[in-house]
């Protein structure tokens, strides 16, 4: 046979041989190890006396349904809430999120679990939001860092990587103190209850304490304040610029829907007017203490000392009712993963004694009542007495709201 002849027949032996296929596999989703990058700016600025808010980022939150995270932070440069820290970007506005922090003062420590009840998609942002406030004597020109040192996904399903450790590593975060933009320019407003619908501040329908705060959106820099007993608010000193004044809604009250305000300053500007209207007080917060003879008339100091004990009371039902959401949520997160441990969340509420009293309707029907709310609301009207529609005959029912609505006020 020919050396041609031979080469033909390898090559139709080789064609006739029986292929080998490979066989392709399909990993699942949940048995991938899933990867996410977390760490905290490191190009933050913020002036002495001023508040930075601080995200802690996550470059992919594709799965993620809750996190627990740890940092520390100069306690002689910046100070910082528990109640003021929020949830992040990547949750969205519409959703159920919980966040509980815990904020060491002395040791300079903040640990926040924050998570809801279903898995985000491939979105990033931020996990959390801090706002930090920066010492009136924080030296310009200086830095402080923010160390990041424990970043825990989905109780570890999801890996971080890198791994914040305790110490300076890639996921810290710095804030550099730079000069505070001043000048001669202020912004001032109202909070009130508008319940005669005139839009006007009238006697009585100032809403004292409300957190008002106000952002330059070109420098980020970040002043708060707080209504005074009149519901008037004040910023000064303020540079010309983009500023937005944010009003944290006051739960005892009717919503308007108009939280945010954005303003421009011109050099020289003494902006007034900025206010926030409110509908009027909520049914089950009007208490039978702005029937008494003790507080009225409307509009004294006694009437603006039993709204602010309102407002007190109505925050308190609101943070517990929060934070035994937060715990049930937590609840859920830990049961449906692998993990042989769980997390244990102890809430502890207390009351003030000096509160106003509980409310006009019964609570079982205004609100979901927790078993905290109870607590609260028993030791109160202990201190306070009977509220209106609970003990009172009809006709002192009758008398009490009357009175209240008789000049159209709350």
């Amino acid at each position: 046979m020919s050396e041609t002849s031979k080469q033909q027949e390898r090559l139709w032996q080789a064609l006739m041989k029986p292929s080998r296929s490979r066989r392709l596999s399909v990993e699942s989703l949940e048995g991938r190890r899933l990867l996410a990058a977390v760490n905290i700016p490191d190009d933050l600025t913020s002036a002495p006396d001023a508040i930075v808010s601080v995200p802690v980022n996550i470059d992919s939150a594709t799965g993620v349904r809750a996190a627990e995270i740890r940092l520390s932070y100069d306690t002689s440069v910046l100070d910082l809430d528990a109640d003021d820290i929020d949830f992040g970007s990547i949750w969205g506005a519409g959703s159920d999120t919980q966040v509980t922090a815990n904020v060491d003062d002395a040791a300079g420590t903040v640990v926040i679990f924050v998570s809801a009840s279903s898995a985000l998609t491939d979105v990033s942002g931020s996990l959390v939001e801090l706002p930090f406030s920066v010492a009136s004597n924080a030296v310009v020109d200086s830095t402080t860092m923010l160390d990041l040192t424990q970043v825990t996904l989905n109780e570890g399903q999801i890996s971080v990587d890198p791994a914040p450790v305790s110490g300076s590593d890639s996921t810290d975060g710095l804030i550099t103190i730079t000069a505070a933009a001043t000048g001669d320019d202020s912004i001032s407003g109202f909070v009130y209850a508008d319940a005669n619908n005139d839009n006007v501040v009238g006697t009585g329908e100032a809403i004292p304490g409300v957190t008002i705060t106000l952002t330059n959106t070109s420098t980020g820099a970040e002043f708060q304040t707080t209504t005074d007993a009149d519901g008037s608010y004040e910023f000064t000193d303020l540079a010309p610029g983009e500023y937005e004044i944010v009003q944290s809604q006051p739960v005892a009250y009717l919503d308007s829907g108009v939280n945010e305000l954005t303003v421009t300053l011109v050099e020289g500007t003494a902006l007034a007017d900025q206010n926030f209207r409110e509908l009027g007080l909520l049914p089950q917060y009007i208490f039978n203490r702005l029937h008494t003879n003790t507080v009225m008339p409307v509009g004294s100091d006694n009437w603006n000392d039993a709204i602010s004990e309102i407002n007190t009371f109505a925050e308190s039902m609101n943070n517990a009712s929060a934070t035994s959401s937060a715990a049930a949520s937590s609840s859920v997160v830990a049961a449906s993963t692998s993990s042989a441990s769980g997390t244990e969340a102890t809430t502890t509420a207390t009351s003030d004694s000096t509160a106003s009293g509980e409310p006009l309707m019964d609570e079982s029907t205004t609100s979901p009542a927790t078993s905290t709310a109870s607590s609260v609301a028993t030791a109160q009207t202990a201190a306070m007495g009977t509220p209106v529609g609970s003990g009172d005959d009809d006709s002192d029912d009758t008398a009490a709201v009357d009175e209240v609505f008789a000049s159209n006020l709350f």
